[in-house]
């Protein structure tokens, strides 16, 4: 709650003393941050689906998402355009960091959000399992099954005062699909019943995409932005993540 004026002084007057606010306690940013979404690219094999149009469809669906926060102010790409040519957004945060301050100043944006997709799978983790039982003729089974889309994204955040690097992170995504069944069976004097129920919760797999957009603009909203203990957070889901590629990687 802000304290008015008066009563500030009042209590200043008073030897009491004023807590602090939310931003000065967590280096909370005074107010939104402009950033620029330069246009996601892909790295990833065995992405049949991408073309130019699904870049540009991801690139505005992290741009609402980082709007949707109600912490950033983003620098629309036609205005990114105007200043920067294509070959400088393509070179942009590798080759072009003498630059890039002037640049930053003239589109008005803090950092630049650079991301690719670096890895996408379907039909990962499918799990099944079943089970039943049947007591004097009496039966009943369940079985399930459930299967996974998996998307990664690598991103890099670039601060336009120095032209560096400022944060780095792999970002995941995942949609599950599940299937489930159930049947009943028996008899009683020669008349015998069955029944049969089933149902299904299919996912696209492109909810993975959305999944990790969503993911991005929420740690860029905790780096840039809170700058509180979600930063601790994030990077032990980094390092859970690292230790899980590992343990898949064979050389």
């Amino acid at each position: 709650m802000k304290l008015s004026w008066i009563a500030a002084t009042a209590l200043m007057v008073s030897g009491a003393t004023v807590q602090p606010g939310l931003a000065q306690i967590s280096g909370m940013s005074s107010g939104p941050v402009t950033v620029a979404v330069k246009e996601i690219t892909n790295t990833a094999t065995g992405t049949w689906w991408w073309s130019p149009a699904v870049s540009s469809k991801l690139t505005g669906m992290l741009a609402n998402e980082l709007k949707s926060t109600g912490h950033f102010t983003v620098v629309e790409r036609q205005g990114l355009k105007k200043v920067l040519g294509e070959q400088e957004l393509a070179e942009l945060g590798i080759t072009r960091q003498a630059t890039a301050p002037k640049k930053g100043i003239m589109t008005g944006a803090k950092y630049y959000i650079l991301g690719s997709v670096s890895d996408y799978r379907e039909n990962t983790e499918t799990k099944s399992g079943g089970g039943g039982f049947n007591i004097m003729g009496f039966g009943q089974r369940k079985s399930s099954s459930s299967s996974s889309a998996y998307v990664a994204v690598d991103v890099r955040v670039v601060d336009t005062t120095t032209g560096e690097i400022a944060y780095v992170r792999t970002i995941e995504g995942k949609a599950t699909s599940t299937s489930e069944s159930k049947s009943t069976s028996g008899g009683l004097y020669g008349v015998g019943f069955s029944d049969s129920q089933s149902s299904s919760k299919k996912v696209p797999a492109s909810k993975a995409v959305r999944a990790a957009m969503i993911e991005i603009s929420e740690y860029l909203n905790c780096v840039l932005y809170l700058k509180n203990s979600c930063i601790a957070e994030y990077d032990s889901k980094e390092q859970r993540r690292r230790e899980a590629t590992k343990d898949v990687l064979d050389f």
